[in-house]
Order: structure tokens, then sequence, then C-alpha cells
């Protein structure tokens, strides 16, 4: 996959962090996690023409979506089941663009989202997403003290350093 399409995907998604930062409401407010995301699916709807855009999408047709990346079959059993925050896929195929997992600076516990955002973009695995991000906000501020890109489960250091480029010199 090309990295012209990474980049125009994450670009869009780029605007709508943008906008959610400045959102006085959820500055005030300061709300969880969950609502933070939701506002970013608002925010990227129809940004994404014949994608669907899902929260926290728990389901492979009618099994629960397991990721086994590092993990024996007992481990897949047992810490296999995920439940992304964000997808932008197409249902039903394998078509996977982006994968985002979001924590408040509060949360820090960004162990399960890493393992989650490397097997889920991950091109030989099961999911196969062209990208993912790892997404920290700080809604008091307005600020995203940390967003990490992954392409093929690892950390894209330059697609890391042009996000939060983008990221800082917008706020």
């Amino acid at each position: 996959m090309s990295d012209d399409l990474i980049r125009r995907t994450l670009d869009i998604f780029t605007g709508a962090i943008i906008k959610l930062l400045a959102d006085e409401e959820l500055a005030y407010a300061d709300p969880s996690e969950r609502a933070i995301v939701a506002r970013l699916r608002d925010l990227l709807q129809g940004k994404y023409p014949g994608w669907s855009i899902d929260l926290e999408w728990s389901r492979r047709e009618n099994l629960i979506k397991r990721l086994r990346y590092g993990l024996s079959d007992n481990e897949l059993i047992r810490k296999g089941a995920i439940v992304p925050d964000l997808i932008v896929h197409r249902v039903g195929k394998r078509e996977n663009l982006l994968v985002v997992e979001v924590k408040k600076v509060t949360n820090t516990d960004f162990e399960g989202d890493i393992w989650k955002l490397k097997g889920m973009t991950e091109q030989a695995g099961d999911y196969g997403y062209l990208v993912g991000l790892h997404l920290v906000v700080d809604m008091k501020v307005g600020t995203a003290p940390q967003c990490d890109v992954y392409v093929d489960a690892d950390r894209n250091e330059d697609l890391t350093f042009w996000m939060r480029e983008r990221l800082t010199v917008a706020a």
C-alpha cells in the first residue's frame, strides 16, 4: 500500500482531531474516552466515502473479534478478544483502512492499545489495516500530547513525526 494513501488517510483524520481539540464543550466537560471517540466519529462522517466508520466493533461476522498477534493458542482464548475504539473499514471484506485507539492524558495504560495496533496493522495478520493510530488527548487544554502511527505492526517514525508536526502547528 502506498505511503500517499496512508498520508491522505491520516490527513483526513488530523482535520477531525484539530476540530475535536478546539471543541469548547468537550474542554469544559472533559468527558470519557468513549464520548471523545464518538465525537471523533461524528467529525469524520462523510470524510471517507465508500468506507464505514465504526466504534467498538467487536465482531467479525458472528464471531468475537480476536487477535493472535504474538499469542500462543492458550493466550489467544484468554487475551485475544479485541474491541478497537474506532475503525474505518468495508464491512464483510478484508478491506481495512484505519484503526484508532484513543486515551485521555490521565490514562497511561498503553500496553494493550499498542499490542492491538501492532496486530491489527500487521499485513500478514488477520486484519491487515493499512494504518493504525494511537492518540492521547488532553481535552481540558485542547492538545494531543502523543500521537503515534503504526504501519505493518511497527511504529513508523516518519509518519509519527509528520502527524505530531501537523497537530502542533494547528494547536
